[in-house]
């Protein structure tokens, strides 16, 4: 049998040029039903091509410049969604859409805002508890800051759909100036393979491949056999059943969370929002376990946080208004504060950068979803009642490796959401099945009210703002490089909590108004 370091050298050898999009020698593992799937035009041609030269010319003969109206487009959006949800038989009646009217849940959902902008400037240790902040003058410039983007009416249309999916269209625009459709460019990072699923190579992470197998024995599997004798029963109440394995392993994992001030914690539920508490560490502390196919409710219970984002209910486009930021992502309606909103997708790495023990060339686009010594996962695995050898391999894959989600090759629209210093989506564990790496879901939560046209943020870490400094263009009245940067810096935590109130009222206002002209 061949060592690690010959595998990893055999694989070298018989792999591809580097442009070469095909992934040879790589078994796809899916960690999630893959969503319903109906080919669109130019599939075929897009993936027989294997190299980003050939995609690039696949891409451009469908470039076109087409005319919108975006406000129009949002009240089109908004309609279908809500009839959407309606028509829906586990949405309608159990999941309510709206915007955080209640004043109190805002000014906690500002505050935790308020604590992600000290961290993201790095002032962890300046965090405090939060005074009041109703009487704090808030600056005239703050109004300047509103984040919603509007497009020009005229936009060049680079791709129909990135997913070839027609059940989940997501178009790419550019909104560069003086870009047209015989300079437009397209750059290698939009030719990648769209997917939904999550998977690795066997032949890279064998540790990972036999815990996969090993999990598929029903002692390692954590499903629950919920179901209902009512025929017209939709949704099983599986979060409510203290008896489930499913909520059970839920509950377990929501004890890890400190909340402050007596707030109760974070809920992984399917129909109600994820609101943040604690101050920091959301993605270490913040864990759910959800149902699964493989249950009696077939996932189709309370106990689902991954329902809202296998629905696909936000209608998503991929633009780019700014040649040095690239492209961002948007929806052109509202996305509720506490929504969970799609999943992080890509290949799970971990073993195969320990073995070659080089800069990793991917590392722009990854997402860590574990760490050596990650002492909660060890707990946890040390409760279940997983075979004795399955429990030995899950802790020494979290005690001695740490893995990522690398969307380079194959990824979804979530690798496109860009920096903020004042992000407004946070990412956050989810397991399903089983307890491994490979069952882990990286799930972006909205952590504000996200009106139509604001892009969609994630914090990339200090480490990224810092190398940005005199780069970063996030556009946020917190940004490391705005024009209030320096007094930024030094505002309280009572004093951000305000301007970000203050930021939500204002785009609030115009959200409603929107909404009551058209629609009340």
């Amino acid at each position: 049998m061949m060592s690690a370091e010959e595998t990893m050298k055999a694989l070298r050898e018989l792999a591809p040029h580097d442009d070469n999009m095909t992934q040879y020698l790589t078994s796809n593992v899916e960690t999630s039903q893959p969503l319903p799937f109906e080919v669109d035009d130019g599939f075929a041609e897009y993936t027989k091509a294997n190299s980003y030269d050939k995609r690039r010319s696949v891409v451009k003969h469908s470039v076109k410049e087409v005319t919108s109206d975006e406000l129009k487009q949002q009240i089109s959006a908004h309609r279908e969604m809500i009839e959407k949800i309606k028509s829906d038989p586990e949405l309608n009646s159990n999941y309510r859409f709206d915007a955080i009217y209640d004043e109190g849940k805002k000014r906690r959902i500002c505050r935790v805002l308020a604590q992600r902008t000290m961290i993201s400037q790095g002032r962890e240790v300046e965090i405090s508890v939060c005074g009041d902040d109703r009487n704090i003058q808030v600056p005239e410039s703050i109004s300047d800051h509103q984040t919603t983007y509007f497009p020009p009416r005229k936009r060049i249309q680079i791709m129909k759909n990135i997913t070839f999916n027609k059940k989940d269209v997501i178009p790419v625009y550019s909104d560069i100036a003086g870009e047209t459709v015989e300079s437009i460019s397209i750059p290698n990072s939009l030719l990648f393979d769209y997917t939904d699923v999550n998977y690795f190579n066997q032949t890279a992470e064998h540790n990972l491949a036999r815990a996969v197998n090993m999990s598929e024995e029903d002692k390692n599997t954590i499903k629950c056999n919920c179901c209902s004798s009512d025929p017209d029963k939709k949704v099983i109440r599986c979060y409510e059943n203290r008896n489930c394995p499913c909520f059970i392993m839920n509950e377990k994992l929501q004890k890890f969370q400190k909340p402050l001030n007596g707030n109760p914690p974070a809920k992984f539920t399917s129909f109600e929002p994820i609101h943040f508490t604690s101050t920091d560490r959301h993605f270490y502390q913040h864990m759910g376990f959800a149902c699964s196919e493989l249950c009696g409710c077939e996932g189709k219970c309370t106990n689902n946080v991954l329902m809202i984002p296998n629905k696909r209910l936000f209608p998503i486009e991929v633009f780019k208004s700014n040649e040095k930021l690239g492209f961002g992502v948007r929806s052109n309606v509202l996305i509720p504060a506490g929504t969970p909103v799609t999943e992080f997708v890509g290949e799970i790495v971990g073993e195969q950068i320990h073995m070659e023990n080089l800069n990793w060339n991917n590392i722009e686009y990854a997402y860590q979803v574990s760490y050596g010594k990650d002492d909660v996962l060890k707990q946890i695995v040390d409760q279940t009642n997983f075979s004795k050898n399955y429990k030995g391999l899950i802790k020494d894959l979290y005690a001695n490796i740490s893995y990522y989600l690398d969307p380079t090759v194959c990824g979804n629209f979530a690798r496109m959401a860009s920096h903020s210093c004042a992000a407004n989506m946070e990412l956050v564990r989810v397991f399903q099945k089983s307890l491994s790496p490979a069952h882990i879901h990286l799930v972006m939560v909205a952590v504000t009210d996200i009106f139509p046209g604001t892009p969609i943020t994630i914090d990339y870490g200090n480490n990224y703002a810092t190398r940005l400094e005199d780069k970063c263009q996030c556009g946020t009245f917190a940004c490391t490089n705005g024009p209030e940067s320096r007094e930024m810096k030094n505002a309280s935590h009572a004093e951000l909590t305000r301007y970000h109130q203050e930021l939500s009222q204002l785009e609030m206002k115009q959200w409603y108004k929107n909404v009551q002209v058209h629609f009340l």
